[in-house]
């Protein structure tokens, strides 16, 4: 697995800075797909939408905040949850350190062919 390799405190560190971007993103994302959904009952009637702008602005704005992520190294899951895996080592093998949004701190890890479904107390 490329990419930075996390220990647990430097991946909980990092928690008061991930946390905001990642419900900023679920929020925005969430209006990205309400403002698209309105978009196409518009333009099922005319082909035009006045929301076209504002839809690009949330885009870039998603787009803005992923690769704020993409930079941390931290791999998104799922936008709805908040759920994040660090790239981390146990053992000498590499495992996921595994975190989602509501959780005080990185407490659960994973093998990367596990996924969540396996994980795993610290």
């Amino acid at each position: 697995m490329p990419g930075k390799t996390y220990s647990v405190a430097e991946a909980n560190a990092l928690l008061p800075h991930l946390a905001p971007t990642l419900v900023e993103l679920r929020d925005v994302y969430e209006e990205a797909a309400r403002i698209r959904t309105a978009m196409a009952r518009s333009a099922a009637g005319n082909g035009w939408s006045a929301k076209r702008e504002k839809w690009s602005r949330k885009l870039g704005r998603v787009a803005e905040l992923v690769a704020r992520l993409q930079e941390w190294e931290v791999i998104l899951r799922d936008v709805d949850t908040g759920l994040v895996d660090f790239i981390s080592e146990r053992g000498g093998r590499p495992i996921l350190l595994c975190w989602k949004l509501g959780e005080e701190e990185v407490a659960y890890w994973h093998s990367p062919e596990d996924g969540y479904e396996g994980r795993k107390a610290l």
